[in-house]
C-alpha cells in the first residue's frame, strides 16, 4: 500500500479527469510550440537598431512559453495555469497588434509592424490560442477523484 497524500482528503493522490489530461495536453503543446517557434524565429529579428531587438524579445518569449509549458503539465495549481494563460495571451496580443497597427517603435521596443502571414507566424498564432484556452479551461476543472462516489 502506498503513503497516504498529504494534500488529498482520501489520504490518496487524486486521479485526473480525461478532461484535465486532455486540457494539460494541449496547453503543453501550444506552449511548447510557442516556445520553439519564437526561439527559431529570434535571430532573424535581431538587426534593429532599437535598445531592445525584437529578436532579444523573441527569446524572452520563448523562455516564458517554455516555464509555462512546464508549468501546466507538472504543477496542478491555478497560479500555473493562469501564468499559461497569460504569456500565450500577450504573445497572442501582440502579434495580432503587430499584424494589423504600426505603433512605430515605442521607448526602447523596436518597431515590430510586420502586415503579413507566413506559415510559422500562423501556426504560432494558433499554438498561442490553444495555450490560452486549453489553460484556461485548467483554471475551471474541478481537481480531485475523477471517480465519482458510490451513492
Amino acid at each position: 500500500m502506498s503513503p497516504p497524500s498529504p494534500g488529498h482528503p482520501s489520504g490518496r493522490a487524486p486521479r485526473r479527469s480525461a478532461g484535465e489530461l486532455l486540457a494539460r495536453s494541449a496547453a503543453f503543446i501550444g506552449l511548447g510550440y510557442d516556445a520553439y517557434a519564437h526561439l527559431d524565429l529570434a535571430a532573424g529579428f535581431d538587426a534593429n537598431s532599437a535598445a531592445i531587438s525584437q529578436g532579444m524579445l523573441f527569446r524572452v518569449e520563448a523562455v516564458l512559453a517554455g516555464l509555462a509549458a512546464l508549468g501546466v503539465l507538472l504543477i496542478r495549481r491555478g497560479a500555473a495555469a493562469l501564468f499559461a494563460v497569460l504569456v500565450a495571451g500577450t504573445a497572442l496580443g501582440a502579434v495580432l497588434l503587430y499584424r494589423y497597427v504600426d505603433l512605430g517603435a515605442l521607448g526602447p521596443l523596436p518597431d515590430m509592424y510586420e502586415p503579413s502571414w507566413y506559415p510559422e507566424k500562423t501556426l504560432s498564432a494558433i499554438a498561442e490560442a490553444a495555450g490560452i484556452i486549453s489553460a484556461g479551461a485548467l483554471l475551471f476543472i474541478k481537481r480531485g477523484d475523477a471517480v465519482p462516489s458510490p451513492g
